[in-house]
């Protein structure tokens, strides 16, 4: 045989061997896809580690049945963490804070923050503050598995409940808060909604996944069920069917839900497109940041006057015009956190009556409580459903961008007093930048005045001889929303319908000897805003050494500053012996 047909031979033997071992090895076929279960917990304040410890015992539940379970806890819970793992997902558990509609804060429906989760506005926060991300993004941003069930537990308005502390109002008004919390679920692909206010979400996700019987049997013989139990079509999702079951025919609306009809636990686990193999742990979307851009801020600067309760307009110098285009749909939450409230001493107690300490609720920026006149019992149970602290919200507004700046209009609190103003930054979707874009950002301590508000500027020292007279001048700026004094009203006939102006007066005393000084009056009429310069005539003490100055001012109708909380102007003199 020759070479060449040799060669020939070898060949056709080699892939005579290739072809034969291709036909006989076994292509591994992929894994069934398993169930994809997502729980999250947001940030509820006191409540969170309850809620974190009943999502790990579900999340052992589930890896019972499924490799692919993702846990997200506060203070990670954020929105691009938990819109990633949601993608897919065939049954998602969610334990937080609710905010659904109709509820005492709006006059009608906001989908941007009602009715969906709240989470942390940035990762690695804390378990207080707390951003609504609601079914405008549940329902535009998710897309869960074909017959995915979510389970929605503990959360104000979603079983038709109120919050602790606010009427839970009618069953209509009820009704419609469940059929508004399950619509931007079902429009990012729910077959089912499950609330229950109370109950953990373990047994429901044991059934769900190893069950058998129907997502409506489960839900009606649920071992917290009350037995009354009735259904109305949903008008927000066509085609499903909505159930409650209150506590009463008519109130104590804790448990309901929202579902397509005949759903099963076989189409939950028939649309899984879930991993069969334990999933690496997700690398979350990263947060946005602008450290690397152009964008570079000034001081912020509050441009009228914080009134107590007013509207004003917060401005950020933009240092570079080449960021401009990176703030397009940019937004901004503002917090005010309590320094120092100005509130009038109390009235002495009467007698026999408790003494409770005075000042600002934490969380409660702008707003005080009236404090408790006698000892509170302990609380008789353990509360699952917790209220909010309006402190703690994070709510995002666009914000107006110019060439020169960020403008954002915003409320000062009611109470006046002394705040620490925070700004955050967030995306055009809301999300929060990271910290290092806000440390870009520098907090302001902000004056919020009352009504009754003001300054008496002087020199904070100086040096006087003993026995002197001096005319000490000071400057007076009305700081707040009452007008100080009135004008003379002359009656052009000559009779009684005339009278006289009255004043503002400066009043003083000296300390240690408090001696009191003459009062000083102040012109007739000082607006809201208005400074005014006045000399204020003291006659030194005769005794030589340091003494101190105080002043305040009183309006004519009796009030004065200290009254309103505001302390005085306090002057050091150093009284030196006549040469």
């Amino acid at each position: 045989m020759s070479p060449g047909r040799i060669r020939a031979g070898l060949i056709a033997s080699a892939l005579t061997i290739v072809s034969s071992l291709l036909v006989a090895a076994p292509v591994a076929a992929a894994p069934d896809p398993v169930p994809r279960v997502v729980i999250v917990v947001g940030p509820a304040g006191a409540a969170t580690d309850r809620y974190r410890a009943q999502a790990r015992d579900a999340a052992a539940v589930a890896r019972r049945y499924t490799a692919d379970v993702t846990e997200i806890y506060s203070p990670n819970a954020t929105w691009p963490a938990v819109r990633q793992a949601l993608q897919g997902a065939s049954v998602v558990i969610y334990m937080g804070h609710g905010n659904g509609w109709p509820s005492p804060y709006r006059d009608e429906l906001y989908p941007p923050t009602q009715n969906g989760f709240g989470l942390n506005p940035s990762a690695g926060g804390n378990d207080f503050e707390h951003q609504y991300f609601g079914e405008a993004a549940v329902g535009s941003q998710v897309h869960l598995a074909t017959d995915a069930v979510v389970l929605l537990h503990h959360l104000c308005y979603a079983s038709g409940n109120s919050e602790p502390g606010v009427p839970e109002g009618s069953i209509d008004l009820a009704r419609l808060r469940v059929d508004n919390f399950a619509a931007g679920f079902i429009r990012a692909g729910a077959a089912a909604v499950l609330a229950d206010a109370y109950a953990s979400p373990s047994a429901y996700l044991a059934s769900i996944l190893g069950g058998r019987r129907s997502i409506d049997s489960i839900w009606r013989r649920a071992a917290d069920a009350n037995g009354n139990a009735f259904a109305f079509d949903s008008q927000r999702s066509p085609g499903y069917v909505a159930q409650m079951d209150p506590e009463q025919p008519t109130s104590g609306f804790t448990r309901s839900i929202v579902m397509r009809a005949g759903l099963t636990p076989a189409n939950v686990r028939a649309g899984a497109q879930g991993s069969g193999t334990v999933p690496v742990e997700p690398v979350g979307p990263t947060t946005p940041s602008l450290v690397a851009s152009p964008v570079r801020f000034g001081q912020p600067d509050i441009t009228a006057r914080p009134a107590a309760g007013s509207i004003v307009r917060l401005g950020v110098p933009l240092k570079s015009k080449q960021g401009l285009p990176l703030l397009a749909g940019v937004q901004a939450s503002v917090r005010w956190d309590v320094l120092d409230l100005l509130t009038p001493p109390a009235a002495p107690p009467a007698p026999g009556a408790s003494q409770a300490p005075e000042g600002p609720v934490e969380g409660y920026p702008g707003e005080l409580a009236p404090p408790p006149i006698a000892p509170l019992p302990p609380p008789e149970a353990v509360d699952l459903v917790v209220a909010e602290r309006p402190g703690d919200i994070v709510a995002p507004r666009a914000v107006q961008v110019r060439a020169a700046g960020m403008a954002l209009p915003l409320r000062a609190p009611k109470a006046a007093g002394t705040y620490r103003l925070t700004v955050t930054l967030h995306d055009a979707d809301g999300v929060a930048y990271d910290a290092a874009t806000q440390a870009m950002l520098p907090t302001l301590i902000v004056r919020v005045t009352g009504a009754i508000d003001g300054a008496i500027l002087a020199a904070p020292a100086m040096t006087l001889t003993a026995g002197s007279a001096v005319a000490l001048p000071i400057r007076v700026a009305n700081l707040g929303t009452a007008t100080w004094g009135t004008a003379r009203v002359v009656d052009p006939t000559g009779g009684t319908t005339g009278r006289p102006a009255t004043f503002a007066t400066i009043v003083g005393w000296w300390l240690p000897s408090g001696d009191p000084l003459e009062t000083t009056d102040l012109p007739p009429v000082i607006e809201p805003g208005a400074t005014v310069d006045a000399t204020v005539g003291i006659v030194v003490p005769r005794t030589p050494g340091v003494h101190t100055l105080v002043l305040d001012l009183v309006t004519p109708d009796g009030k004065s500053l200290m009254s309103a909380g505001i302390g005085p102007t306090l002057i050091r003199i150093t009284v030196v012996a006549p040469r």
